[in-house]
């Protein structure tokens, strides 16, 4: 997940400290572009049938914090008005002349690299330089397996206080699959897989291989009992090590370029080796063609 944040807000003191006054947040995702347009701005007596006069969003984060998640799923009308907002620092509601001066902070979450959401036309160049003072990038849950055990912790606690169920963790055979398994839909998938397990159980105090959903329990199947198709026999070691090592290096490529689904990118960092080493390769073993692999 990437986080851009544009900085220009107000902080409310009290004795020494100082508090960021709490965050009013939107998915921009959710909603068609009109009511977007009158959530965000806010909206005059006249402005359509049955429109009142309301504040929008940024009025009522005045002199605090908008979050507005999946940014880059915001029409490209509404992200021209949002720059032109943060630039002048106003607004005007639906329908209404008045222009009202806002002193807010933004954060915008989105879901892909804000270049590739610029390359491919749902961000706008130059509102994501607007909001790119800072910007924070979080990296998938693979690349940071040693927050697993505390996410696991922590939503074992959450989910059994909410259910009122007596859990204790994980199995041993469960918890290292749950440690090396790859969690493409990141920290959500692990949440979700947590909370789904925790409502199986009943006299049990440990999730199990029993409580895991299907595709998961396929999963560890396959990876605790390779089929002989994708695990090599003992006919396969023919040759010196060095071609050994060549023959298994290339299943390993053919094979992260099926999970990826051709995407090289996605493919390297899963054998944890640069892209270029990885395109080395490809010419090396010449998969360029391989079929079903690369597009």
């Amino acid at each position: 997940m990437h986080m851009q944040a544009a900085s220009r807000s107000k902080y409310a003191s009290c004795s020494n400290a100082i508090y960021i006054l709490p965050p009013i947040s939107d998915n921009c995702a959710a909603l068609p572009e009109s009511l977007l347009d009158g959530l965000l701005f806010g909206t005059s007596v006249g402005s359509f049938t049955g429109a009142i006069d309301r504040a929008g969003l940024f009025e009522q984060a005045h002199g605090g914090t908008l979050l507005l998640d999946e940014i880059n799923s915001m029409y490209p009308n509404l992200q021209a008005k949002l720059l032109r907002v943060l630039q002048e620092r106003k607004i005007q509601r639906l329908g209404s002349s008045k222009v009202v001066d806002i002193d807010v902070r933004v954060i915008a979450t989105m879901n892909e690299d804000p270049h590739e959401a610029i390359a491919r036309e749902r961000l706008r160049e130059d509102l994501y330089y607007r909001l790119g003072v800072v910007t924070i990038s979080i990296p998938p849950l693979r690349k940071r397996r040693e927050d697993i055990p505390v996410l696991i912790d922590f939503f074992i606690q959450m989910h059994s206080a909410e259910l009122g169920v007596d859990e204790e963790g994980v199995e041993d055979e469960v918890y290292q699959f749950f440690l090396n398994y790859s969690w493409p839909g990141k920290v959500r998938q692990l949440e979700h897989t947590i909370e789904g397990c925790t409502n199986l159980i009943y006299d049990e105090t440990m999730i199990t291989f029993d409580h895991l959903p299907p595709d998961l329990k396929l999963r560890m199947n396959q990876l605790a009992e390779p089929s002989l198709a994708s695990a090599p026999s003992a006919c396969d070691f023919r040759g010196n090590l060095p071609e050994q090592i060549e023959h298994l290096e290339r299943i390993m490529i053919e094979q992260a370029l099926r999970d990826a689904k051709g995407n090289v990118t996605k493919a390297s960092e899963q054998l944890g080796i640069p892209r270029q080493n990885l395109n080395y390769k490809l010419k090396k073993y010449n998969l360029k063609n391989v079929k079903g692999i690369l597009s």
